[in-house]
């Protein structure tokens, strides 16, 4: 039995687990995009998503790690997905701006949907929609009263993945 632990102890410090990209490391955190919602926020960059309640990073082999919510995050990313052991969030977009990002976190479903008229946001514990859709310069704000704000590239055509999607799941948790 303690060879079979020995021998796996020596496998396994062999293997080359992928570490966080040095950028993430060796840079001062300057979000490039922000989304914030009432009293909720996470913002981002091209290497971490940063919330009081999330720190992920990217790491070299394209995953990403972290925590949200007190949860250890241990995911893959595709162009269209991000999934992993309790986390999983899927990007559709289609023709007129419309962009849907369903996913579930935990067990519990979350779905935000934004288009040229309004955000519709659904979790566990709260529901949103927000009629109205402002673009400013370097923001796009969706409510009567800008409710929902997506600063810097959050706000863009195409916010970057899959940062936007845990900024968003940040955010409403």
């Amino acid at each position: 039995m303690r060879a079979s632990l020995v021998v796996v102890a020596a496998l396994l410090s062999s293997c080359n687990f992928p570490t966080v990209v040095p950028e993430a490391l060796n840079t001062e955190f300057k979000a490039t995009g922000e989304v914030l919602l009432y009293n909720r926020t996470a913002s981002f960059d091209a290497y971490r998503v940063r919330s009081p309640q999330c720190n992920l990073s990217k790491r070299t082999d394209g995953s990403w790690g972290g925590v949200i919510a007190e949860r250890p995050i241990d995911v893959t990313v595709t162009d269209k997905r991000i999934s992993g052991v309790e986390f999983m969030l899927t990007r559709e977009q289609s023709d007129g701006n419309h962009t849907v990002i369903t996913g579930q976190f935990q067990g519990r479903i979350y779905r935000f949907e934004f288009d040229d008229s309004r955000a519709i946001i659904r979790a566990p514990n709260s529901s949103f929609t927000l009629d109205g859709r402002q673009v400013g310069p370097n923001q796009t704000t969706y409510g009567p009263q800008g409710n929902l704000q997506l600063r810097g590239e959050a706000g863009g055509e195409n916010p970057p993945w899959p940062q936007i999607g845990f900024a968003l799941m940040a955010m409403m948790n």
